[in-house]
Parts: C-alpha cells; sequence; structure tokens
C-alpha cells in the first residue's frame, strides 16, 4: 500500500472512529464516553501494531547497514585526514599523503574524493529516508540496492584510492 492510500485508510477509519464515539457518547452519555475511549485506544493500539511489516522492518534493518557500511569507510577517511593517532599522523604524512591532499592530480584519487562527497550527501538523505514511515516497499528495496551498489563502489574506490597514494609516497 502506498504512502497515499495509507493516509486515505488511516483518515477513513479515524472518521469511523470519531462518529462511532459520538454516537455512543450521546445515546448512552457517560458509559458511552467511556466506551468510546476504550475504543479510540484500542483502534491506536491496534493501529501502531499493524503499521509495520516484517519485510519493509527488514528492509530498513538493511538499509541502515548499507548506510552503516558507507560511514565506516568516510570515517576511516575521516580519520586519515584529521585523527591525532600516531597511526593516523603517520598514514597521512608518510604513507598516504597523496591521499590527504583535495587537490590532487591523481584520477584515482580524485575520483575517490567525489564519491566520499557524494556518500556523505547520500548519508544525509538516507538517514532523512530512514526516518520517515512513508517508505513502502518497492521503494525500499530501490533504496536498499543503490546503497548497496554506493557501499560497495566507495569501499573499491577507498582501495585503489590507497594503493595509489602509497605508490606515490610521501613525494
Amino acid at each position: 500500500m502506498n504512502a497515499a492510500n495509507r493516509d486515505l485508510v488511516r483518515a477513513l477509519a479515524a472518521g469511523l472512529v470519531i462518529a462511532a464515539a459520538v454516537a455512543l457518547t450521546f445515546a448512552l452519555k457517560l458509559p458511552g464516553l467511556i466506551l468510546a475511549l476504550a475504543l479510540a485506544a484500542a483502534v491506536l493500539t491496534l493501529a501502531h501494531r499493524v503499521d509495520v511489516s516484517p519485510e519493509v522492518a527488514s528492509l530498513r534493518a538493511s538499509l541502515a547497514i548499507s548506510r552503516d557500511d558507507i560511514a565506516e569507510t568516510l570515517s576511516l577517511f575521516d580519520d586519515l585526514l584529521t585523527g591525532t593517532s600516531t597511526d593516523a599522523i603517520a598514514a597521512r604524512t608518510l604513507y598516504f599523503p597523496a591521499l590527504a591532499d583535495m587537490g590532487t592530480t591523481d584520477p584515482v584519487i580524485q575520483d575517490f574524493h567525489l564519491r566520499a562527497e557524494a556518500a556523505r550527501r547520500f548519508i544525509a538523505r538516507v538517514d532523512t529516508l530512514l526516518a520517515s514511515p512513508d517508505l513502502d516497499r518497492p521503494q525500499l528495496e530501490r533504496l536498499v540496492a543503490v546503497a548497496d551498489e554506493r557501499a560497495l563502489s566507495l569501499v573499491a574506490s577507498w582501495q585503489d584510492a590507497r594503493r595509489v597514494a602509497r605508490e606515490i609516497g610521501p613525494g
């Protein structure tokens, strides 16, 4: 069910519950009001339980895992750029200085820098989408496929850029 249909069903259900609550309240007065409140609570509880299908929850988890894979690679790059550990400083100055140079002319390293920036923007969009309850199964399937592809290409680009930066050396 897409988001528009889901919203329509929710609106119709809410309208029926309100109409039933008003009818119960007018017909039975105080006992009707108590029954109307119980009916509203039951409908809200049922709506929250039925809302998320296991398939959609699984796809959301897969998308979060792919997002975390991308974030892990970006974290490794950020550690290379700004890390204060002795390993990070050695990597930045002795082993991979070309990778830390944003003005490098090497096409492999430039490709990684472009992919890293695109990945940062993609992560921000994925975080926004994961917070939205309106994603349905086909949308999530496409997002998972795109996120997996981006994660794999970013890791491959990271490995290639590290290899080239090591070959270039400290200069």
